[in-house]
């Protein structure tokens, strides 16, 4: 049994005795038990009684205040060390996650437990965000894909948008994920009517330039590897160069998660 739980336990108990201490008093004078010289000899011993308990308890509750201070200053020294892993821009939000069930499960009782459960909550709302807009993402470009037509602009700009709104939640949560990053410049419905736009991308932005084949069509990207951002700045070095042109920042995982260099077409295919 904790400190704590004593302590209330003994305060109930003094407020119990003054209660039947009390009663007992008014008893004995309605019934004139006592003489008066006696009862006023119990009255003056019940006022110290009072004024001792009431004390008691006041110095119990001063003292389980600070102790409690005292012991979620340790808990915060203690936990303090592993805030970096939660805070880490390193880490993927599934290892931020594990991270808070762990403090949540060994912590004890109280508000920092409490603390722990919400953002774990808090968590696992975000990713269910991160999971509909990667399956959204994923359903637009089979749509793209399945279609005859070259992708349009505003096609290329939605799948781009739910990109930026993807990132946006990782940036909040100091999160990474685990992919890289295609700018794409343009589609086109051949491998010759491409290379004009390769060849511009390989002699202005990035010698990475290549020609991704999405089942019907030909799209010339620039891979990065890096962050997001790095996409997002190559993206805008393009538009300030040739502000004719388009250029939208798409995850790999989505729009092309695998390829194969195909010798026959000069490019590299999209499994």
């Amino acid at each position: 049994m904790d400190i704590i739980k004593i302590s209330l336990l003994l305060n109930i108990f003094f407020i119990l005795v003054l209660v039947f201490g009390t009663i007992y008093i008014t008893l004995l004078i309605k019934n004139k038990t006592v003489e008066n010289e006696g009862i006023d000899k119990i009255i003056d011993v019940f006022k110290i009684a009072i004024i001792t308990t009431v004390a008691t308890i006041i110095v119990n509750i001063v003292s389980d205040y600070f102790k409690e201070l005292d012991y979620d200053k340790s808990e915060m020294v203690a936990f303090n060390e592993y805030i970096p892993y939660v805070i880490d821009t390193t880490g993927t939000i599934d290892k931020k996650i594990n991270f808070c069930k762990f403090f949540a499960s060994v912590t004890p009782k109280g508000d920092l437990r409490d603390g722990w459960e919400k953002y774990t909550l808090y968590l696992e709302g975000e990713k269910a965000k991160l999971v509909n807009l990667n399956e959204t993402s994923k359903a637009k470009t089979l749509s793209i894909t399945n279609k005859s037509q070259l992708p349009t602009k505003e096609e290329l700009v939605s799948l781009e948008t739910d990109e930026a709104q993807k990132q946006k939640i990782l940036s909040n949560l100091n999160a990474v994920e685990n992919t890289s990053y295609l700018v794409i410049l343009g589609a086109d419905l051949s491998v010759k009517s491409a290379t004009p736009e390769l060849e511009w991308a390989k002699e202005n932005i990035s010698s990475n330039a290549v020609i991704y084949k999405k089942r019907n069509f030909y799209t010339t990207v620039i891979p990065v590897n890096s962050s997001y951002q790095d996409a997002k700045d190559l993206a805008k070095k393009i538009k300030t160069i040739d502000p004719k042109r388009d250029a939208y920042v798409v995850s790999s995982k989505t729009w092309c998660a695998t390829t194969k260099f195909s010798n026959e077409e000069n490019c590299l295919i999209c499994n």
